[in-house]
């Protein structure tokens, strides 16, 4: 993931990091930053931190300044990708609710909800208007829980 940012006094700053492996690289006007530790960089001889992630959003902290390199979710992006994690965990650990419409609960369902949460908000971050990030919400919502009840009917199936 790489962004770019236009900063009055530091100009174009280039923050890229690695989903895969979360190694962070900082680039100020062409010049790249050298790394002191996993969060520090030093930019013209002053150290700078860099603090959060993809998911929760990235500030660059120079000189006493805040420069915000990722946007934090919105409050709605969040509701919608921890719906399908919460859906899991109260309907797939209650008995009678399973006997209506089957999923799965417990650990393979909250691995399901998990990653769905990662996912959906993964997606909503590249979407750029509020009904896009509603249609990945719910698609997401959908696609989890419609994997959820395959998983419940093999395992049902399996253990007839």
């Amino acid at each position: 993931m790489k962004e770019v940012i236009q900063h009055p006094v530091y100009g174009e700053i280039i923050y890229n990091e690695s989903i895969w492996s979360g190694k962070k690289t900082l680039t100020v006007n062409g010049i790249c930053a050298q790394k002191v530790s996993k969060k520090e960089f030093l930019i013209d001889g002053k150290k700078a931190l860099v603090n959060g992630n993809e998911l929760t959003g990235v500030h660059l902290y120079i000189d006493g300044e805040t420069v915000e390199l990722l946007p934090k979710p919105k409050w709605y992006e969040v509701v919608l990708a921890i719906l399908p994690f919460m859906f899991l965990m109260v309907w797939g650990n209650n008995v009678a609710l399973c006997s209506i419409f089957p999923v799965v609960g417990g650990a393979i369902g909250g691995g399901l909800g998990g990653l769905a949460l990662v996912l959906s908000l993964l997606f909503m971050k590249k979407s750029k208007s509020v009904a896009s990030k509603l249609a990945v919400g719910i698609s997401t919502f959908i696609i989890t829980i419609v994997v959820a009840y395959i998983l419940a009917i093999a395992l049902i199936l399996i253990m007839a």
